[in-house]
């Protein structure tokens, strides 16, 4: 009994090192993307995919202020839109649009954009034209093609992101503008947790948003005074980080997405600071839905 009790326990301690061992090797770059496409499913090849949910705004730092709404994330070969509808008077809808090249990150209210806008607008427009944004919640997903884009990756094998270990594959645009990009995969499934983005700006390029004032309504919570200063030195450098997360994968239509995707601003001045989130919760993803092109116009 004592010799295959001993025996049983040394063939499950070999399994799980085996298990570990595999969520834990290092991999090839080729190796990885094809495992992470896998993740997602066979049959990846969709004309269309509609994320429908509730949308969220919440300003931490810089500002204040929360708000909620209907989220829509919408896209279609090289077209995308996401919206945010918040309702609220000084900040009614975010929008941002791709149409193949082009790209539109639309107003709050005439003439200004809000922070997330802003962000995107000034400094990360070819995320979107490289198919990142989004990740595999758009239907030109960047892994998908790797090839086509001729991009530059390096796999950096596993890297501590928020206490956890995951692998981590760094990407460089064949042209434009020299990010700091990494993407983050879960080690047990290779699916695409994390992207963050880093650009080091002028810090006169970055604009913060006021904060959202207001009373009680039925999009969210509003409030908060205190404005965060403005930066009086223009030489000064800006630390501008965009990050992207993807949580809640369930399964649709054979294909393995994310229900919950979030993109934190993180910007650092010399003298103000501000951190705000924007937040999409999906109840219903459909694919290959005849969908009106106009919604992917560009003004």
């Amino acid at each position: 009994m004592r010799i295959a009790f001993k025996l049983a326990v040394c063939a499950l301690a070999t399994f799980f090192l085996l298990t570990s061992d595999t969520s834990a090797k290092k991999l090839k770059k080729e190796e990885l993307i094809s495992l992470h496409l896998k993740s997602i499913g066979e049959n990846l090849a969709r004309k269309t995919r509609l994320a429908q949910g509730v949308g969220t705004m919440d300003i931490r730092v810089g500002g204040s202020g929360k708000l909620a709404g209907p989220a829509v994330f919408v896209s279609e070969g090289t077209m995308l839109r996401s919206s945010f509808r918040f309702g609220h008077a000084t900040y009614a809808e975010e929008t941002a649009i791709r149409n193949g090249d082009k790209v539109e990150v639309r107003h709050i209210t005439p003439g200004q954009r809000s922070q997330l806008g802003d962000v995107l607008w000034n400094n990360f427009l070819r995320l979107m034209q490289e198919g990142l944004y989004g990740g595999v919640l758009g239907t030109d997903w960047a892994l998908l093609d790797v090839q086509g884009r001729r991009s530059k990756l390096n796999y950096k094998g596993l890297k501590k992101f928020d206490d956890k270990k995951v692998h981590q594959l760094q990407y460089r645009m064949r042209k434009g503008v020299d990010y700091n990009i990494n993407l983050y995969f879960e080690p047990e499934t290779y699916r695409h947790v994390a992207s963050r983005y880093l650009l080091v700006v002028p810090a006169s390029m970055g604009r913060r948003i006021e904060n959202i004032r207001g009373s009680q309504s039925s999009q969210g919570d509003l409030g908060g005074s205190a404005t965060a200063p403005r930066v009086a030195d223009p030489e000064s450098r800006s630390r501008i980080t965009l990050e992207e997360r993807f949580e809640d994968f369930k399964e649709v239509d054979g294909l393995t997405l994310p229900h919950t995707y979030r993109l934190t601003v993180n910007q650092s001045l010399q003298r103000s600071s501000f951190v705000g989130h924007w937040e999409m919760k999906f109840n219903n993803i459909t694919h290959d839905r005849a969908i009106d092109s106009k919604i992917f116009t560009i003004k």
